[in-house]
């Protein structure tokens, strides 16, 4: 038995890790020259953790992460309040010893990735980058997939096709399942990493000119990294374009800050508030999981934890 998996993001690499630890063959493409560069999908559930212990790189994570910082609020220069995040979301998570990580970890998008990469490695696996799926047909006895790769065009025979690859899924549309739910036009988020000047402290720094949240720029610090992760949200008719200029007006607009310098925009990104399900996860021998299956606002790290939990399930 082989198994296809297309898309290299969190959930193909987890997904592909638990298939090649229990020795069953697969091949993961992805049409990306390389990994995900961005910080996207940080904070790390403690169900997610287990599921990362379980699969062997939970010391990785660890020491590549950070318990979730506090938020420290700002108006101006002066500094309103600082909340830790339960705090924020006005709850609690519980513990006791069936709750081995009762915590979120911060852990940027990209070494989540690289970690998860390193150890499809240790177990005999990669990842086929530069390859994209353009297409495929199912019968009662596997899939053929169509891969386009440097031009050329080749079929790739698999016992079973897995779609990891993202909310816009060559292959949930291909499949065509429902997507029902919500897109909300009015409104979109922009995120990305960007160096900064002028801030003190690790914390979610929530930028605003009076203390008023409704409008912010949020910097995140990123454990083990130069980098912060940037957040706000807006009007759909007010997004600016995305360049580090725009950023940076943004920045002050928000926040009556020019102390705090923002450079080296390492990567960026719109997304529009989407809350979305597939009618249906499979259809014969074609299977979606992740983004591909179910989309979700950016708030909370949704996204990410969810696609890791469906592909250890899936697995």
């Amino acid at each position: 038995m082989t198994v296809v998996i297309v898309g290299a993001g969190p959930a193909g690499l987890t997904l592909a890790c638990e298939l090649s630890r229990r020795g069953i063959p697969c091949r993961v493409l992805d049409k990306a020259p390389g990994l995900f560069p961005g910080s996207r999908g940080k904070g790390l559930s403690p169900r997610t953790q287990e599921v990362l212990d379980d699969l062997g790189v939970a010391d990785a994570i660890r020491s590549g992460g950070m318990a979730m910082p506090s938020f420290r609020i700002y108006a101006g220069h002066e500094i309103v309040a600082e909340r830790t995040l339960l705090e924020m979301l006005g709850t609690a998570i519980p513990s006791g010893p069936g709750v081995p990580y009762p915590g979120f970890w911060l852990v940027p998008q990209w070494r989540t990735d690289e970690i998860l990469l390193g150890r499809l490695r240790e177990l005999g696996g990669d990842v086929e980058f530069g390859c994209e799926v353009t297409g495929f047909t199912q019968d009662a006895h596997g899939v053929t997939v169509t891969v386009s790769r440097g031009g050329t065009v080749e079929p790739i025979r698999a016992s079973y096709l897995v779609g990891s690859d993202g909310g816009r899924s060559t292959i949930r549309k291909a499949l065509g399942v429902g997507f029902a739910g919500e897109t909300f036009e009015s409104e979109r988020t922009l995120i990305g990493d960007v160096r900064a000047d002028g801030l003190e402290g690790t914390f979610c720094h929530v930028l605003t000119r009076g203390g008023h949240v409704s409008e912010r720029f949020s910097l995140w610090n990123l454990p083990g990294s130069d980098h912060y992760q940037f957040v706000a949200n807006m009007a759909t008719e007010d997004v600016p374009p995305l360049t580090l200029d725009s950023v940076r007006n943004l920045l002050v607009e928000r926040s009556g800050r020019e102390d705090v310098v923002l450079r080296d925009l390492r990567w960026i990104s719109l997304y529009r508030v989407n809350a979305r399900m597939v009618d249906r996860f499979r259809v014969g021998r074609v299977i979606l999981a992740g983004d591909a299956a179910h989309v979700h606002s950016s708030a909370g790290g949704q996204g990410l934890n969810t696609s890791v939990q469906d592909a250890y399930n899936v697995g």
